[in-house]
């Protein structure tokens, strides 16, 4: 990394850290800064920032273009796969060699503060995607990340450059996966160890209520229903859709949220869904902007669940 960009980051990390240097450098406040950034917190640092456009597919963007010199990622460069006892389980984490490779790859050095931002129109396949991408710079130690509230139409909006197509991979970054943070991610083995009473956890199901219910189902999950004894919390709760845009919900109406739908849940909740893509919004509104203290997600989630043993599903609780 260049002496330059090494002191910026220094400087923007002490702004982040130090509400009086954030005001005196920005003006914004502490709640234009955090998990979620504002399109004008962003434009007002983009010099000190390391951005990316991402999301599931590149034609996510053709109603919003990219931000403009920013590289793009897609969902399944940064997942990977490998065999069940009935098939392929796919949409898993990747091993910190895997993922170093990849932001490397797209011109990450260790200390970037980095900006993830999806095209900011749609929920499933764009919003989640970049939840995902944040929990796993999260599980793999990178602290220093946003995702940019709105994307880039809300980008566009507050005037920032756009693009019809991202910036070449720049590569060469110095990024470096640290120890994975076992307390972000669920096993199935626990998961099993839950629903056994063997540990204690709440199993909280962020899928769209007609799957929870098992009227509708995924055909890469074998079966229908939920997990035993899960609670459903559906992953849209947690954002608020405005004029096309897609912004996130605020600290206090997350906690309202999971104060109306878990009320009386204390303790380790384990977020899973399909195949841990949607339940990392979830995750994200719960344990980043509500700031509660132990969530995980369920990688494998009913992917895993159900095409890596003989493990069934329940309808009703």
């Amino acid at each position: 990394m260049q002496t330059g960009k090494l002191a910026r980051n220094l400087m923007l990390a002490l702004a982040i850290a130090v509400p009086g240097v954030a005001g005196a450098q920005s003006g914004a406040s502490m709640a234009d800064i955090g998990p979620v950034v504002d399109a004008g917190w962003v434009l007002d640092h983009q010099d000190d920032l390391t951005l990316i456009n991402v999301s599931r597919r590149p034609s996510n963007y053709d109603e919003t273009g990219f931000i403009a010199g920013a590289p793009f990622v897609g969902m399944g460069e940064f997942l990977t796969e490998r065999p069940g006892l009935k098939d392929t389980i796919r949409y898993l984490a990747p091993t910190a060699g895997q993922f170093e490779t990849v932001m490397q790859g797209l011109g990450v050095d260790a200390g970037d503060m980095v900006v993830i931002a999806p095209a900011g129109t749609t929920v499933y396949g764009d919003a989640t995607v970049a939840s995902r991408l944040y929990w796993q710079l999260k599980y793999f130690g990178h602290d220093n990340v946003a995702i940019l509230d709105g994307g880039v139409a809300a980008w566009d909006a507050a005037g920032g450059e756009v693009s019809d197509s991202p910036a070449a991979s720049s590569g060469g970054g110095s990024y470096t996966a640290g120890e994975p943070r076992g307390e972000l991610l669920a096993t199935t083995a626990e998961v099993a160890a839950v629903i056994a009473g063997e540990e204690s956890a709440q199993l909280v199901d962020n899928r769209p209520l007609p799957q929870f219910t098992g009227v509708m189902s995924k055909d890469y999950v074998d079966g229908s229903g939920h997990l035993p004894a899960a609670r459903p919390v559906p992953f849209n709760l947690f954002v608020a859709p405005r004029d096309g845009v897609v912004y996130w919900r605020t600290p206090d109406q997350v906690r309202d949220i999971m104060s109306a739908m878990l009320p009386g849940v204390e303790g380790r909740i384990i977020d899973y869904c399909n195949s841990g893509h949607v339940s990392s919004l979830a995750w994200f509104a719960m344990s980043e902007i509500g700031g509660m203290a132990d969530v995980a997600l369920y990688d494998g989630s009913l992917h895993e669940w159900t095409l890596d043993g003989e493990r069934s599903l329940v309808i009703g609780q």
